[in-house]
């Protein structure tokens, strides 16, 4: 007898069905895209956060060498205390910013030395570098040169690394000569860092940029912030939160996201400084020698 087999042909989805497939599609790239973006923004910000503690741990291993003296801000060659110039840190001989002399410590020796002439001057070629702890993944302007020289995402306190009211003027207020471990106000209750955008209005050889090498001839351009010499009042304005380069304010430190600014304190710590806190407590913790007690939003 001859058997027959029958053969049932497979349906295909329809267009409903297809597009019932596709919306929860969207619908489950929807619920996962917020979370993805949430893990990706506390990953970058976990690198800023190494970057700040990496640079506090340097300053403060570069303090040890130096007679327990912070660098200053900026300093020049031909600064000699013998000849009467009003400064009084080790720091001598040399041309550079803070974050060209901590460059040794934080794993930086060969641009130090190879483009810094043997770390006695910045502007032998170091300047124009881009130095990876001294960028935070979550600006995005920190790949932007501003005339060739190299950008940074972090800012030197000039209340501490500066001398500020100093009697000859803002440019030798730059040259600073604080003891780490003698600031009045406690290492603790002071903050030493913090974030700042990289471009700041205009973009790429825009008006300003925080270049991480730049001198005291252009305070727009300086890696600091605090400075109330040049800025005056304005300059204890609270970080300003995620700007653009249309509206940002070069003299601030800045909230690279939402969640507020990441400050390195004077004792090595990292803490975020959320966009909540009052004028009143960032001033408090900015200054070294106050004698404030922070406020309770700290």
């Amino acid at each position: 007898m001859q058997s027959f087999t029958t053969r049932v042909g497979r349906r295909g989805f329809t267009l409903i069905e297809l597009l019932v497939v596709i919306a929860i599609i969207a619908i489950l790239i929807g619920l996962l895209l917020p979370a993805v973006q949430k893990v990706r923004e506390a990953a970058a910000r976990m690198t800023s956060s190494n970057n700040l503690k990496q640079l506090a741990i340097g300053f403060h291993s570069l303090a040890d060498s130096q007679q327990g003296y912070l660098p200053p801000v900026y300093i020049e060659s031909w600064v000699d205390p013998a000849a009467g110039h009003l400064y009084g840190g080790p720091y001598l001989r040399a041309t550079g910013t803070g974050f060209f002399f901590v460059l040794p410590q934080i794993e930086q020796g060969n641009l130090y030395n190879q483009q810094g002439s043997n770390g006695t001057n910045v502007y032998a070629g170091a300047h124009t570098f881009f130095v990876k702890p001294y960028l935070a993944p979550l600006d995005p302007t920190n790949g932007e040169k501003t005339y060739g020289w190299g950008p940074g995402n972090y800012a030197m306190n000039y209340q501490v690394f500066g001398r500020p009211n100093h009697p000859w003027g803002w440019a030798w207020g730059c040259m600073g000569s604080t003891k780490l471990a003698a600031i009045p106000d406690g290492t603790s209750n002071t903050i030493l860092l913090a974030e700042k955008r990289a471009g700041c209005v205009g973009g790429s050889n825009g008006s300003n940029g925080n270049l991480w090498g730049h001198g005291w001839w252009n305070a727009d351009w300086m890696p600091t912030f605090a400075n109330t010499d040049i800025y005056g009042s304005s300059a204890w304005l609270i970080p300003q939160q995620q700007p653009t380069n249309a509206n940002c304010q070069q003299y601030r430190a800045t909230a690279l996201s939402g969640s507020g600014c990441q400050v390195a304190m004077a004792d090595g710590s990292v803490r975020n400084v959320p966009n909540s806190i009052s004028q009143t407590t960032w001033q408090s913790a900015l200054t070294p020698n106050g004698g404030e007690v922070l406020g309770s939003n700290w």
